[in-house]
């Protein structure tokens, strides 16, 4: 098992990561949430080799790594910086970037932002808007049978968001989008840990699971889409609450490669991980020349 180390980067921050492989080929993996740790994507260190390096780490506030005092210093823009700093402390020269669910987010963000240092950008169970987060939420408690969504809005109405029967409720309406071929079973996914403050200070401070109200509220990548020039692999799991926005990603972004994996829902790289690690190797291979 890879060795966890830290990375010191600028203004005393830090961040604790895993490498396994030599490079000059780097793929960095941001994980999701936003506040997970990066276990559950280990899976992906299987493609590390003497010319691929791959690195996961926890962002800001998550597991050991450095932690703003405000909940304010808990956005997208602010990740993205991170990554950025990461790239610089680890000499990457060569960077893929790798976002799932909430990292697509900042994966986005960094294009944006740093365009020039990246070599590709792989998008996973993912989305480009607060607007599209909510849309997903909306269709997920659509379906919801109606005694569900009645006790939805009776608990909301009561604000009980840290009642268990509140947040059972949410694991059920979620479940067929998130964990439809999920077995529960993974040592990676029992691994995983979530940051509740960063959680709550991103995706809702109220703790409303249907709601974006929190730093990413007004957030829009979509605008984005037109200038991403570098190779873009969006992958998305058949069920995922995120399949339309992924849909959308790859149409927009002229040069991004669309892969759905049938039998995957949000989990997609614990629910096929060989299809998943298989569509990623893939397309390094393609860009990186083997």
């Amino acid at each position: 098992m890879a060795r966890l180390r830290r990375v010191h980067v600028s203004r005393g921050r830090y961040f604790e990561y895993v490498s396994q492989g030599k490079g000059p080929a780097t793929l960095l993996v941001h994980p999701g949430g936003p506040g997970l740790t990066y276990h559950y994507l280990r899976g992906l260190l299987k493609l590390a080799n003497a010319h691929l390096r791959v690195v996961l780490f926890n962002p800001r506030g998550v597991g050991h790594s450095w932690a703003p005092e405000s909940p304010r210093e808990y956005t997208l823009s602010t990740m993205a910086e991170d990554v950025e700093a990461i790239r610089r402390a680890l000499h990457i020269s060569e960077l893929h970037l790798l976002g799932y669910s909430a990292g697509g987010f900042v994966a986005l963000e960094y294009a944006h932002r740093y365009q020039s240092h990246l070599t590709s950008l792989l998008l996973c169970a993912t989305a480009g808007s607060a607007e599209e987060i909510r849309q997903s939420n909306r269709n997920a408690l659509a379906v919801a049978s109606p005694s569900r969504r009645q006790r939805v809005r009776e608990l909301t109405k009561a604000r009980a968001f840290d009642s268990p029967e509140y947040q059972q409720l949410v694991e059920e309406i979620f479940g067929p989008f998130q964990t439809r071929f999920f077995k529960g079973t993974s040592r990676d996914w029992k691994a995983t840990k979530l940051s509740a403050p960063v959680y709550r200070a991103m995706m809702t401070r109220s703790g409303d699971e249907f709601a974006v109200d929190g730093t990413l509220a007004r957030w829009d990548g979509r605008r984005y889409y037109s200038k991403i020039e570098v190779p873009t692999l969006v992958v998305v799991g058949r069920y995922d609450f995120f399949l339309t926005p992924s849909v959308e990603m790859s149409d927009r972004i002229e040069p991004a490669h669309l892969r759905v994996l049938q039998r995957s829902s949000h989990r997609a790289i614990l629910e096929q991980p060989k299809e998943f690690l298989g569509t990623v190797r893939e397309f390094l291979e393609d860009v990186t020349g083997g």
